[in-house]
């Protein structure tokens, strides 16, 4: 994961650790110290800028800040939450710190320093340059607050508008979902490309260290819920009613993701990239794990599988569960 440069996304790191009331404060801390430095890359090697006491700027392959980070953090978590809270909020550079002429050749230096210092541009890689994605726009969007207005029409529809409601007051930012469901290449290495076996049978350990290697997050039942949110929406400007695209998504998805009862059932897993509405694909067809909340007491299970009925478990079928691993889900992963 790239280092977290908001507030916000690093509290979001913490709460995992802390719950939300702790997070926040600690999160002012980690903050103060994480903006004194930018992370970046240029032709696939990282490193950082900081400014000294003279101001000027300095850049080194490994972060100036890191140890700061951790002494901070070890007033809260246990030793390996530490070091595992470290590397989601910084990537460590190359383990000593060295000049970036002596990593890039001369002329590369000029082109890396008229793209940071010169036209401000950044040079972050982008992950979702290689696949598709839908854009999930942040808690204060308009959209959600027009939709909390929606009479619902079922318990299901009703207890959904409530999870919208604590979405939207948790100030969420915006973030990106992968098109297609993940898999995993030959390499072993995370994907999200369509005709393959979706990435069942790992724990939610297993799938937290998934998601640091490959740079992304396990999304937040608060994130889960924009994205429904967002479906519905989607499915509205295609055309669906208000209450067939709120019935759908909240009570029976049999129409819109991969049941045992849904039309050409496989009576087995889908490869990745079927059934595509409303922008996404793989709605259904693995439940979808999403990230441990503190308060829940466990980490988020939600919607239903190719094992089971539409109604049974529909998109916004959410459970928090303890166990360690389901053979039909996949990691909700989120940019």
């Amino acid at each position: 994961m790239s280092k977290a440069t908001a507030k916000n996304e690093i509290q979001v790191v913490l709460q995992e650790y802390l719950g939300n009331r702790k997070a926040a404060k600690v999160a002012e801390t980690v903050y103060a110290v994480i903006q004194k430095e930018t992370q970046h890359a240029h032709n696939g090697k990282k490193f950082f800028i900081n400014e000294d006491s003279n101001g000027a700027l300095v850049l080194t392959m490994e972060s100036m800040v890191k140890e700061q980070v951790e002494t901070i953090l070890t007033q809260y978590l246990e030793k390996d939450e530490v070091q595992e809270c470290l590397q989601q909020l910084i990537v460590g550079g190359i383990s000593t710190e060295t000049e970036l002429t002596q990593y890039l050749e001369k002329d590369e230096v000029q082109e890396c320093l008229q793209q940071l210092i010169v036209g401000g541009i950044s040079t972050e890689t982008e992950l979702t340059a290689e696949f598709e994605t839908i854009t999930v726009e942040g808690s204060d969007n308009q959209v959600y607050f027009d939709m909390l207005k929606y009479a619902p029409a079922s318990e299901t529809e009703k207890e959904f508008l409530e999870f919208l409601k604590e979405a939207v007051d948790a100030g969420v930012k915006t973030f990106k979902v992968p098109v297609c469901d993940p898999s995993i290449d030959e390499n072993g290495s995370l994907q999200f490309v369509a005709g393959c076996k979706p990435a069942v049978g790992y724990s939610y350990n297993e799938l937290k260290e998934i998601a640091i290697k490959n740079g992304v997050q396990l999304g937040s039942k608060n994130q889960y819920v924009l994205f429904l949110a967002t479906i519905i929406h989607r499915l509205v400007e295609e055309g669906w009613s208000k209450a067939d695209a709120f019935f759908a998504v909240c009570t029976d998805s049999t129409q819109l993701g991969h049941y045992w009862n849904s039309e050409k059932a496989r009576h087995d897993f889908e490869v990745t990239g079927s059934r595509k509405i409303a922008g996404k694909c793989d709605l259904a067809n693995t439940y979808k794990i999403l990230r441990n909340d503190e308060r829940a007491g466990g980490f988020w299970v939600a919607s239903g599988s190719c094992n089971g009925f539409g109604d049974f478990g529909p998109l916004a079928g959410l459970n928090c569960n303890c166990d360690s691993h389901f053979d039909d889900s996949v990691g909700w992963f989120v940019l």
